[in-house]
């Protein structure tokens, strides 16, 4: 951390102000492409068809249980250290984020690769393309000079620890609650695929 951290922070927040379009571009993606990104995790298990290979259910349970014990996990580390945003140590920064939570470790991070590696975990296939949308939200909070590069590092760091113990430690309670789950969903998404002829 410290000087490098400080001086890889502070070369991406002149990039950035030279280059305001792209930080306005990062901007919008981090506003809307997180809110897409977490639904296509959710679209995995309503486009597992009835009755067939569970991977998919897995594999969006997984992510958002990842992304949920991740963010839990970074509660538990800024109670015990608050690390001021960037922008509020060194002011006159560029930044477009104006949060005053602990900036470490990455929430956005945090969550993006907890679900990331969730998936990943079950499905590489699936898993590398959220694993790529996950680096892209990652290097936005760096961008947008919301975060240092060593909060987005701990929190893709945290993601992949939380998503390992999901998949790897509580594999047969997920597969429990896709049981119990799937007894709610899967009528409906059945008359969908019917009525479709999918």
């Amino acid at each position: 951390m410290g000087r490098v951290d400080w001086s890889a922070y502070h070369a991406v927040s002149v990039f950035a102000s030279h280059h305001r379009t792209l930080a306005h571009v990062a901007g919008g993606f981090e506003t809307y492409g997180v809110v897409v990104y977490a639904a296509l995790v959710v679209a995995l298990w309503f486009v597992t068809r009835p009755g067939g290979d569970r991977r998919g259910k897995l594999a969006a349970l997984a992510g958002t249980a990842s992304g949920g014990l991740a963010l839990l996990a970074n509660q538990a580390i800024a109670s015990f250290w608050h690390r001021p945003r960037p922008y509020e140590t060194h002011p006159g920064v560029y930044h477009l984020s104006n949060s005053h939570d602990p900036s470490f470790p990455s929430d956005h991070a945090s969550a993006a690769f907890g679900i990331a590696f969730g998936v990943y975990f079950v499905d590489r296939r699936l898993g590398r393309f959220f694993l790529a949308v996950a680096t892209l939200i990652g290097l936005g909070r760096i961008l947008v000079g919301a975060h240092y590069p060593s909060d987005v590092i701990a929190g893709a760091a945290v993601g992949a620890l939380a998503a390992g113990v999901v998949v790897y430690l509580c594999r047969p309670l997920l597969r429990r609650v896709i049981l119990l789950l799937e007894r709610l969903t899967d009528p409906v998404v059945g008359l969908v695929y019917r009525r479709f002829g999918a």
